[in-house]
């Protein structure tokens, strides 16, 4: 059991194939979550920063769901993750602290997860700084719907195109490492929730349609540090 018993779980072919591949850099992991309990997610959250830190990964941006226009639900919780490249990322999910105690937190607060190795050629320094944030995702028709997006008043800040699933574990289940439904994405800024809510008109939603077939498009309110602390925890850092 323990350590041995998690390590065995481990797709290790999977794991040194990937860890080999030549992936364009840097490698951003987009993270799609839905909750089974938020205050367990954050406090993993808490548990896998110095880890983070530590292989020279940082959080490029973190928002919450808030209002949906086409598609089905992909995530409560959105977050880009960039590492200098994904062998840093392995560095971070195959170390021993990581695989005995962050990950069965990370499984206690997750029901449902997508994330992939996705590549950008942005710098984060426009997405960090936006407040509201209108993610799409498609499989195909992006440099239409980036116009489209744009005419109607969004700022695109960030784009990105899934470059490899990442498979870690043997055995599927709905919070591991799942692949992206949809492979690229391209987030906007917009001022406020009504001025997206304004650009989002039938005519809009139709020329997005057209463009993709397919898609999903969803607005996110980045969450603040005090947000992303668990409850106890923000509680604490009030009182000081």
């Amino acid at each position: 059991g323990g350590l041995v018993g998690l390590l065995a779980a481990l797709d290790l072919e999977s794991i040194r194939k990937l860890y080999r591949a030549e992936l364009p850099i840097p490698v951003d992991v987009l993270n799609l979550v839905h909750f089974k309990d938020e205050n367990a997610y954050k406090w993993y959250g808490i548990m896998v920063m110095p880890l983070l830190r530590a292989v020279g990964g940082r959080v490029g941006w973190m928002g919450k769901h808030v209002a949906s226009f086409l598609g089905e639900p992909r995530a409560e919780e959105l977050l880009v993750v960039r590492y200098p490249n994904q062998r840093r990322f392995f560095a971070l999910a195959l170390n021993p602290y990581y695989i005995a105690v962050a990950n069965p937190q990370r499984l206690k607060g997750v029901r449902k997860f997508e994330a992939s190795f996705t590549h950008s050629a942005d710098s984060l320094e426009a997405l960090r700084r936006s407040n509201w944030v209108l993610a799409v995702h498609v499989r195909q028709g992006l440099e239409a719907v980036v116009r489209a997006v744009q005419s109607a008043g969004g700022e695109r800040v960030y784009q990105s195109v899934e470059t490899s699933p990442i498979k870690i574990a043997k055995r599927d289940h709905p919070a591991n490492t799942n692949p992206l439904a949809f492979q690229s994405t391209a987030l906007f800024r917009f001022e406020s929730r009504a001025a997206c809510e304004a650009a989002m008109s039938a005519d809009l939603l139709d020329q997005l349609r057209e463009a993709a077939g397919e898609l999903s498009v969803k607005l996110y309110r980045r969450l603040p540090r005090e947000e992303v602390l668990p409850a106890q925890l923000a509680k604490a850092s009030r009182r000081l």
